[in-house]
């Protein structure tokens, strides 16, 4: 079972609650049967499609910065209406997610995120 590294968790997210625990829970390799990850949000967690299965719009909605579009497409099952649409997550969460998402998969997903202007 491969765990994150928490080397790279920002520190200054104080509404993630205890992700050590909830880390500690879920298993990160894909599941065999559905190919899913499971992913850490808020204080909960999410399944998120292998990301070779995401269509080719979510690549488009990450780079443009429409996360809930983006999530909508990439979380598995029905995890976008009974978990992300419910938390509504906040920027610091979705920093977060990304974060975590990165370690799971291993590739660079907060990099493509499109950067707000000034």
């Amino acid at each position: 079972m491969t765990t994150p590294d928490d080397t790279t968790t920002p520190a200054d997210t104080p509404d993630r609650g205890d992700l050590d625990a909830l880390r500690a829970e879920v298993a990160t390799e894909p599941d065999a049967a559905d190919e899913t990850m499971i992913v850490p949000l808020a204080d909960t967690a999410v399944k998120v499609k292998h990301f070779l299965d995401w269509p080719a719009s979510a690549d488009d909605d990450l780079a443009l910065g429409r996360i809930t579009t983006w999530a909508s497409k990439i979380l598995a099952e029905d995890d976008f209406a009974k978990v992300w649409s419910k938390i509504d997550p906040t920027n610091r969460q979705v920093v977060a997610f990304m974060a975590d998402l990165e370690k799971v998969t291993g590739l660079p997903f907060a990099s493509r995120l499109a950067s707000p202007t000034k």
